[in-house]
């Protein structure tokens, strides 16, 4: 069966434009054609199909006797590094125009689920931070890249393939406070084991304690002092409905209590 590979192969037809073959793969499968933006969520979102190749950074995937190149970040490719020629893969892709000096490069990028896309996205929106970059900065499981954020552990993020100094302050500024949902993934706590709720929380903020509590086990901070800060926000800032303002509201305690110290 003969394969179209996609968007990087010899195989691409001569003198056509990546843009333009993407633009009628697009318009093959339905989609709509290229936005302004360099991220286009009407582009394709998911890739289902037998794996033909396995690189360090990127599959080749056969959909349809199609052979779409996809990046993928190393802390995600660690978990396909069993896979074998011909298995059935699906991936949850993000679509990227990677604007040079000249052209408009088209990739594709892929990941196990949709959080771990949506994490990427986020590293996205650090300046100066492009789709290389970033891959770069995905090598190590989502939720450790998450907790250093959170923590402000710059010497971690400076571990990190591409990133250097100035980069991981531009990480942390931009994403602090922001990515407590996203510790789920990859982390080894000391302690998470439930926690039942005290009957002192009230009933509507019983869920968002215990949500709270283990975000703050994960970051490593000891049982009694994640309780008695998760316990201090409920009290004080008693419209707080999500965990990520939670843990915002926490840090934002810290540093207020630091400063008066």
């Amino acid at each position: 069966m003969s394969r179209t590979l996609w968007p990087w192969r010899s195989a691409m037809p001569s003198g056509v434009a990546p843009t333009t073959l993407w633009s009628a793969v697009a318009k093959r499968s339905g989609d709509t054609a290229l936005g302004n933006s360099n991220q286009s969520p009407t582009m394709i979102s998911r890739l289902s199909g037998k794996l033909i190749e396995l690189q360090d950074q990127r599959v080749i995937l056969d959909v349809g006797g199609i052979g779409y190149e996809v990046w993928i970040p190393a802390a995600v490719m660690g978990n396909l590094l069993g896979a074998q020629e011909g298995d059935a893969l699906e991936l949850v892709t993000l679509y990227y125009l990677q604007l040079d000096t000249s052209k408009a490069v088209p990739i594709l990028i892929g990941f196990e689920d949709s959080l771990q896309k949506e994490f990427f996205e986020k590293l996205l929106t650090v300046p100066r931070m492009g789709p290389k970059a970033a891959l770069g900065a995905f090598a190590r499981p989502m939720g450790e890249l998450a907790r250093a954020i959170e923590r402000e552990d710059s010497a971690f993020l400076r571990s990190l393939p591409g990133i250097g100094a100035q980069k991981a302050k531009d990480i942390i500024a931009t994403l602090q406070g922001k990515v407590a949902k996203y510790l789920v993934g990859g982390e080894t706590p000391g302690e998470t084991a439930a926690v039942a709720p005290e009957a002192a929380i009230d009933e509507k903020h019983r869920e968002l304690y215990q949500d709270g509590l283990q975000m703050l086990l994960a970051l490593g901070y000891r049982r009694a002092e994640a309780d008695r800060m998760v316990r201090d926000v409920l009290r004080l800032e008693a419209e707080v409905t999500s965990v990520e303002d939670l843990v915002r509201l926490v840090y934002k305690r810290q540093q207020s209590d630091a400063s008066v110290g």
